[in-house]
């Protein structure tokens, strides 16, 4: 029946219809039976089950009816938020069922969609979140475990944020402090781990090994006895797997070592079953103490089995291998130990070792002229820094990583160090560039900035000793290299800008820019600092931008500077380079009177002695401005007593008088300063006011009355002409000995 509704479509007809239609066939089917009643036996069948249909169909009708009720009233009512979060917490509770995590995982983001938060547990998503990761990390390896780590962290640490309710407390310190632990954040995981020790049974013996193994990193005493507490606790649990077993023995081994008790440790290690580990560790140590007796070949002979066997810890193979890095160092066989450490840091990047070996590995490099690979092998160790105060590594400690990059930044700055003009000054500029966070970043823009110095200065001596034809290659570089500096020590200024040092700073900058003859970007950073008000600088800062004005053509300001000075400081030793300064701007806007009477006051009216350099300056500008004086008063007519007529009354001097002048001035500045570098000039101008004096008696003695007056005025001119042979003999010996030596400038003006 069942089978042949299935498949007739007319079975789908109402059942009350289907019995009306089949009650009237019957109806009149009876109307053709015979009289006497008889009816076949078909016919007795299709009467009784029309009969019957309708009661079938109103029973099929309240049967469905009573379905639909029973199921409605026995579906359960939707769950809250909150008791979707307890399910979730309650399905985390099973530690041996991931598919329960997962299930805990996708409640738990059913909710983070609802963007619901627990008012009693505000991190309770994160937190679960967290510890799935944590969870499957576990069963990782490589990259992908790192990574997972690296998730498991970021949603505890969240969780921490929003709050964590005491009872999940003790697994969050767990899943945190091991995670942390496994990223290499040390000093962060050393409190989650102790409290997860004390109050996290299920991760007890788990937390327990990776703080032994933390203690035994720093090595003080007191972290060796909270080892030795730990393992002995660790080794009384119960059901220890013989893998676990072994590890806490070989923890309990390294801590006696550490302690000096060699004779302990080599019993602990009789208990390891795994006795290939246990030959590792021996011979680890074994190498150790004969490397502390200076046996280095031994200590490689013991080493090369261990380097290339995993074992159950790979930290032995590594640790060989890293050690056999530092005996072939201490036999000076370079390219060997070049291998090694290359071979840790390739097979065993991100550990303790892998880290030691690129900071050797970069020296070694360094020192054997490799800068470009000593580069690359400091700025991978560098990068393993994410921040000191979590820095720990058994082989290295913080001092010593940060006297490994320093070492090499004064080796790359030091000019003992170049040969044949070979410099790294760069790599030294690069490395600083590195340095954070190892160093903070204050200190690596300042070592920027002094080597960018350094590397100007020294160019800066090579042009002063170079010959003449190097100069004008070296000119510009030096340029650059001043501008650079400038540039470095903004920059360092820029992060000084509350502090003290902030002037200072600002006007280095300033003042290698002046030298780079950037003037303009000089001039923009000098008037910051002496916006600052530098109460002790400010005399000094103003005359050096009055120089900056003076390059820049900036005449009347650049007075305005000068004079400022000269009267607000006038007992400053700024002062006296205002004044000079000051006659120098007369000069030029050809104010020579003004410019003469600045210098000779310079002379013979302050407090300076001969030594200071503006005296010297000052004696040599007047000298060569009354020769100049006197070549224009020679192109002037002239009265009777060799002065110069005038519109007014009051005759000016005759050229003589300003070449007698010169003569005097000249010849005491050659006296004084035989070495300095305008000393050349100077006895060419005083041979040349010299000669120029040699003509006085000359025109004398076309007027002279008397022989004996003609032959003393010949005397006095021979007597000038003969001084003016002797400073230019003098300066025909200097400038050719300069010019052998090829630093005869062409390029100097004759004056």
């Amino acid at each position: 029946m069942a089978e042949e509704t299935s498949k007739q479509p007319e079975s789908e007809a109402d059942p009350q219809s289907s019995a009306v239609t089949a009650e009237a066939e019957v109806t009149e089917a009876g109307a053709s039976v015979g009289e006497d009643g008889s009816r076949t036996l078909p016919q007795r069948l299709l009467q009784f089950v029309s009969s019957r249909w309708k009661l079938v169909g109103i029973a099929a009708s309240v049967l469905v009816l009573l379905t639909i009720y029973l199921m409605s009233g026995s579906s359960e009512p939707e769950k809250t938020p909150q008791e979707i979060l307890a399910e979730s917490l309650e399905l985390l509770e099973d530690r041996e069922d991931p598919k329960s995590w997962t299930i805990a995982q996708d409640l738990a983001y059913s909710l983070k969609k609802q963007e619901y938060q627990d008012p009693d547990f505000p991190g309770a998503l994160y937190y679960i979140f967290g510890v799935v990761a944590f969870r499957n990390a576990e069963d990782l390896t490589g990259e992908s475990q790192d990574h997972q780590y690296l998730i498991a962290s970021r949603y505890l640490k969240e969780a921490e944020r929003r709050a964590i309710i005491q009872k999940h407390r003790p697994e969050w310190c767990f899943a945190y402090g091991s995670s942390l632990y496994q990223l290499g954040s040390t000093k962060l995981s050393r409190p989650l781990l102790e409290e997860a020790v004390e109050t996290w049974p299920h991760g007890k013996l788990k937390a327990s090994m990776m703080l032994t193994d933390i203690y035994l990193d720093h090595k003080a005493d007191a972290e060796l006895q909270k080892a030795f507490k730990l393992n002995s606790v660790a080794l009384q649990s119960d059901n220890l797997n013989p893998v676990t077993q072994d590890r806490l023995y070989l923890q309990r081994a390294q801590i006696m070592l550490a302690q000096g008790k060699n004779d302990l440790a080599e019993e602990v290690l009789t208990k390891v079953q795994q006795q290939d580990s246990v030959n590792q560790v021996t011979l680890v140590f074994q190498a150790q103490t004969l490397m502390a007796e200076g046996k280095y070949q031994e200590a490689l002979t013991i080493l090369a089995p261990v380097k290339d066997n995993l074992g159950l810890d790979r930290k032995f193979s590594r640790q060989a291998s890293y050690l056999m890095g530092l005996c072939a160092e201490s036999l000076d066989d370079e390219e060997a130990a070049i291998g090694f450490y290359e071979q840790t840091t390739h097979r065993y990047a991100g550990t303790h070792e892998g880290l030691a070996a690129y900071l050797h590995l970069a020296e070694l490099l360094r020192k054997n002229g490799r800068t470009e690979e000593a580069l690359i092998a400091y700025r991978t160790a560098l990068r393993s820094v994410s921040s000191p105060e979590d820095f720990r590594n058994r082989w290295i400690s913080l001092e010593g990583f940060r006297k490994y990059v320093l070492d090499a930044w004064n080796d790359w700055v030091d000019e003992a160090k170049i040969k044949n003009g070979v410099t790294y000054f760069s790599a030294a500029i690069q490395l600083s560039e590195y340095l954070p966070p190892l160093l903070p970043e204050v200190q690596a823009r300042e070592l920027a900035a002094n080597a960018n110095r350094r590397w100007a200065e020294y160019l800066e001596r090579s042009y002063e000793q170079t010959t003449v034809s190097e100069r004008e290659r070296l000119k510009h570089e030096l340029q650059d290299h001043w501008i650079q500096s400038g540039k470095a020590y903004y920059e360092l200024a820029r992060r000084l800008k509350t502090t003290d040092r902030y002037g200072e700073i600002l006007s280095i900058s300033a003042e290698h820019f002046q030298k780079g003859q950037d003037y303009e970007t000089a001039l923009k950073v000098l008037t910051r600092f002496i916006n600052i008000n530098p109460d002790e600088k400010m005399p000094q800062a103003l005359v050096r931008r009055g120089e900056i004005l003076l390059e820049l053509d900036q005449l009347d300001e650049a007075i305005s500077h000068f004079e400022r000075v000269m009267t607000n400081y006038p007992t400053d030793v700024a002062a006296f380079q205002a004044k000079y300064l000051l006659g120098v701007a007369h000069l030029e806007q050809d104010q020579l009177e003004q410019a003469q009477g600045v210098w000779k006051d310079i002379l013979e009216n302050s407090n300076l002695t001969p030594q200071a350099k503006q005296w010297s300056d000052s004696l040599f500008a007047l000298g060569k401005l009354n020769f100049h004086l006197g070549k224009i008063a020679g192109k002037k007519p002239q009265t009777a007593g060799g002065t110069i007529q005038g519109e007014k009354s009051t005759a000016q001097p005759g050229p003589y008088f300003y070449f007698e002048e010169s003569t005097r001035r000249l010849r005491e500045y050659v006296n004084r300063y035989p070495e300095s570098e305008k000393v050349h000039e100077a006895r060419f101008l005083l041979a040349r006011a010299l000669q120029n004096l040699a003509d006085e008696p000359l025109q004398e003695m076309k007027t002279a009355r008397t022989e004996n007056a003609r032959q003393e005025l010949q005397r006095k001119q021979y007597r000038f002409l003969n001084m003016a042979i002797e400073q230019l003999q003098s300066l025909n010996r200097d400038l050719r000995r300069l010019e052998s030596q090829d630093r005869l400038d062409p390029s100097v003006s004759d004056c």
